[in-house]
């Protein structure tokens, strides 16, 4: 079972670093969604249906993807310069000083909430697309088992005690 962390508690780890993980059970979840889809896939070209292609390479693909992340999630590092978040193909790293006013926000239409905020260095159509979809120009990918509300917590209290040059 997951231990559960309270924004406190990982902030007592201050300087750190401290890595946060996606969870592995929203992959597991993925995984098998995609597998029944591409056995699906699989079935219908044995069939003869030639759309059955479709599914079996798009779904495929997914399980591969989902398998992977399975093996190697996401994360989240906290440390004295900043933060950085890194998925299988991507790492992304900001600094404290470049940014700001994290807080838990819905993006429209899909009933999911991520941690917004203000990065002074996001710039061009996809912090535009951002600004104006969740009022901030940036937001992290994933909450990392934490709900929204404890990860923005936890981000600007680290945040200030750094800015603050508290020990």
């Amino acid at each position: 079972m997951m231990q559960r962390f309270e924004p406190t508690d990982l902030l007592s780890l201050y300087p750190g670093p401290v890595m946060l993980y996606e969870p592995r059970l929203k992959w597991l979840m993925v995984l098998a969604g995609c597998l029944a889809f591409t056995l699906i896939g699989i079935w219908m070209v044995l069939d003869g249906e030639w759309l059955g292609w479709f599914p079996l390479v798009f779904f495929g693909l997914g399980v591969l993807a989902a398998a992977a992340l399975l093996i190697r999630p996401g994360s989240l590092q906290l440390d004295e310069k900043g933060f950085e978040f890194r998925n299988l193909i991507r790492r992304t790293r900001a600094t404290w000083r470049d940014t700001a006013g994290f807080v838990p926000v819905n993006v429209p239409t899909t009933n999911t909430v991520v941690v917004g905020y203000n990065d002074v260095n996001a710039a061009g159509r996809i912090a535009e697309l951002n600004r104006s979809l969740i009022g901030r120009n940036a937001a992290l990918p994933d909450t990392y088992g934490l709900a929204p509300e404890a990860l923005a917590e936890l981000i600007s209290r680290w945040r200030e005690r750094v800015l603050s040059g508290a020990a």
